[in-house]
């Protein structure tokens, strides 16, 4: 494929196809059923011809998804599809576009007469053309100059721009954590694209001084974005997608809770699609009906104590991102050996209620709420936060084994990996490390993940 896509054709791509799989979600029973039927189809690997729908085939289940969560997608899929048309439409339009980063959350841009966009998009949504897009973005953004080290996630969104892939940003919001990586090539991305950029600078620390910090950035914000976009902010319209936001993150931690059972009521390609759906989207009402569907499956699992596979015969924590370009490792490692992964790294949701009770305590709950983002929530301080975070979930998710996604650009995943060693091996815990970059399959095919996976867990007696 050559590097000369037509203007938008990898997002208009992905917006239509997730609108079919919206309308074919419509009739969850019959979505399930199309999607077993044809498996041997798509599953086993892209071809020439499933490329243009294999990938979202696998995010829908591959087959394997009951139609009760095929249902509450539908809600998540359309969030998805009303992003990126309202992206395009905005570009069309001439309003304002800000772009957020993906570490970060938009709720204080839509409460601007202004559409937030993320431009990470397709790092997930890019595969919806095929495993070789994400590639060919990545190609461009080092071309420029884009070093070769950076993240993916921060190159595909370099590439996507240079290629027309992605509205101009009015504004961009960048963070200073969870790497040096993102600070570094957002000052790139300020040059590429000549929009001015509001850099939150976050604490060291998650206490009482850091949560006093991180609100003077949130005020900040809101000043920088009245300035930029010549508007003032609508307390109103904030307070109402705070109140979504609210009921979205309790059902998905409830979620999460449930899934300390054994065996576990929920496959953890649940909480990372909604993970998803949050960077996309949140404030959404469908985004916040997806989540309230979930968490009524996984319910009524949970009373009956059934769990999301027959037989669960291994419980995995997953360490670091999931891989982008291979979802569906969740359920593949389901429906193979029935391991099914209790707890991750970026679908885990822990993060406090917001109080809307007035505009101050919106935006100080806020700050801490974003300080307790998936990633941030580990990152952004010394390595005791994820150390503890790990252990507490050893202790509490009754693990098997842990298997770590590490990612070629996440220089604090790889520093810390012989702490996390030395600390698996006093636990006991069999643990593969797996060497990759989770946005570009050169570096490791997903082939390559399901043969190490499944050395991994014939050698550990597991299978």
């Amino acid at each position: 494929m050559k590097n000369n896509p037509k203007p938008f054709q990898y997002l208009k791509w992905s917006s239509s196809f997730l609108n079919f799989g919206y309308y074919l979600t419509t009739f969850p029973n019959l979505s399930y059923w199309a999607l077993r039927l044809t498996r041997p189809l798509y599953v086993k690997r892209e071809t020439f011809f499933n490329h243009k729908f294999r990938y979202a085939f696998l995010i829908l289940g591959g087959g394997i998804l009951p139609p009760e969560e095929i249902k509450a997608y539908h809600y998540g899929a359309k969030a998805f599809v009303d992003n990126m048309k309202n992206a395009l439409k905005a570009n069309e339009n001439g309003k304002p576009v800000v772009w957020v980063e993906w570490i970060l959350s938009s709720e204080i841009v839509n409460a601007f007469d202004a559409f937030p966009f993320n431009p990470e998009t397709l790092n997930v949504f890019g595969n919806l053309s095929g495993q070789d897009v994400p590639s060919l973005l990545i190609e461009e953004a080092e071309s420029a100059g884009f070093a070769s080290e950076y993240c993916s996630a921060i190159k595909l969104t370099a590439g996507a721009y240079m290629l027309g892939q992605t509205p101009k940003p009015a504004a961009i919001i960048a963070g200073s954590h969870p790497c040096d990586t993102n600070v570094a090539a957002y000052q790139g991305i300020r040059h590429l694209t000549g929009a001015p950029v509001f850099f939150f600078d976050s604490p060291y620390w998650r206490d009482e001084d850091a949560f006093d910090y991180y609100e003077k950035n949130m005020w900040r914000l809101i000043e920088f974005l009245e300035k930029t976009l010549h508007q003032k902010i609508n307390w109103e319209r904030l307070k109402q997608i705070v109140d979504h936001e609210n009921k979205f993150n309790f059902y998905m931690q409830e979620i999460c809770e449930m899934m300390r059972a054994i065996p576990s009521p929920a496959t953890m390609i649940t909480p990372v699609f909604a993970w998803v759906v949050r960077e996309l989207a949140i404030g959404d009402p469908n985004g916040t009906e997806m989540a309230r569907r979930m968490y009524e499956v996984v319910k009524d699992r949970f009373k009956k104590g059934v769990g999301v596979v027959k037989k669960e015969n291994i419980r995995v924590l997953w360490w670091n991102p999931p891989i982008a370009f291979f979802a569906y490792v969740f359920k593949w490692m389901e429906d193979e050996f029935g391991a099914v992964v209790v707890k991750d790294f970026i679908g885990d949701v822990q993060m406090p209620q917001i109080d809307t009770s007035s505009e101050k305590t919106m935006i100080r709950d806020m700050a801490k709420n974003h300080l307790y983002l998936a990633m941030a929530r580990q990152c952004h301080g010394p390595v005791e936060f994820i150390t503890q975070e790990l252990e507490k979930a050893i202790d509490e998710y009754s693990p098997d084994c842990l298997i770590f996604a590490g990612h070629a650009g996440c220089k604090h995943g790889w520093a810390v990996i012989g702490i996390i060693k030395d600390l698996l091996k006093k636990r006991g815990l069999p643990s593969l490390f797996m060497n990759m970059d989770i946005m570009d399959q050169r570096h490791a095919t997903e082939d390559d993940i399901k043969r190490w996976i499944t050395e991994f867990f014939r050698s550990n007696g597991f299978v």
